[in-house]
């Protein structure tokens, strides 16, 4: 039994969804005034709700890509393509998680955050995996509107009030999925070539793919420093975010420079990351300024 709970855990790819639910989580703590019993417990609707919709939709879009993911070297030793799960369980599984986390969000009257909740999913199962991810090198964009979605589903679990911050963590996000996913998909171009799904990369020459790549790496720059001018964070937020930013303007140009897999890989390697740390200074910073406050 408990073999089988791993395999359907794996089937839901925790090292993709986490770190969906690491930004809800966080888009709700940046949220909060105070700590009360109440907020605490919308952090946690919010990230279980997170948690439940990421692993649904991940579910789901891992039944539509099973044609593709037999086929590829690196995705045909995952459980459904291995046969480790039938397809009907797979996508029942699929359903049941990704309706429970917007059911669970209507219940505690969140409905913004539930809106979003099946915003997200529409746009990753339907719009991505269904109908863009087979005809255009250009279906991540849209596809990273599903992955951002979490900071908002976060914030609104917590409060109606509008803030600049949670809209620029949400692109902030958006812009970091195609810089990680094409940067990934470079190296693995040959795989994505087979199983005939058009990547950028597939269809680009490698310095198109590059320069495309790099820009969106530096856009991702731009808007990581957006919260200091608009004086959400201060100058400390402002240094380490320079700081964290220099490897990437580094090997965005090494990119550019040489085109090659290994390139394509290493800023892969840092910017994978680099979203996180973005996120953990404001949570870090925000914490701080509400134990301050109180």
């Amino acid at each position: 039994m408990s073999n089988k709970i791993s395999i359907y855990i794996k089937y839901t790819k925790p090292r993709v969804w986490w770190l969906l639910v690491f930004t809800g989580f966080a888009g709700a703590i940046l949220a909060v005034k105070d700590y009360s019993v109440e907020n605490v417990i919308y952090i946690i609707i919010a990230t279980v709700s997170v948690m439940l919709g990421s692993m649904g939709a991940e579910s789901l879009t891992n039944y539509i890509d099973y044609n593709m993911d037999s086929v590829m070297e690196r995705t045909k030793g995952r459980p459904l393509p291995r046969g480790e799960i039938s397809k009907k369980g797979a996508l029942l599984f699929g359903y049941i998680l990704s309706i429970s986390s917007i059911v669970i969000l209507i219940i505690f009257l969140k409905f913004i955050s539930a809106l979003f909740m099946l915003l997200g999913i529409f746009d990753n199962v339907v719009i991505y995996s269904y109908w863009l991810k087979k005809i255009s090198p250009f279906s991540i964009i849209f596809g990273g509107f599903s992955g951002a979605f979490p900071v908002l589903i976060g914030w609104y679990s917590i409060t109606n009030s509008f803030s600049w911050l949670p809209w620029i963590l949400f692109i902030l996000v958006m812009i970091w999925i195609p810089v990680h996913v094409w940067s990934l998909a470079f190296r693995y171009k040959d795989d994505y070539k087979k199983a005939n799904v058009p990547m950028l990369p597939v269809v680009y020459s490698d310095k198109t793919t590059a320069i495309a790549i790099s820009f969106s790496s530096i856009l991702l720059i731009v808007f990581s420093i957006i919260p200091y001018f608009i004086g959400i964070f201060n100058y400390i937020y402002l240094i380490i975010v320079l700081i964290l930013s220099i490897p990437v303007i580094y090997y965005s140009y090494l990119f550019i420079k040489n085109n090659d897999k290994n390139s394509s890989f290493r800023l892969f390697i840092y910017t994978a990351p680099y979203l996180t740390f973005i996120f953990l200074i404001s949570l870090i910073l925000t914490i701080l300024k509400i134990i301050h406050l109180n």
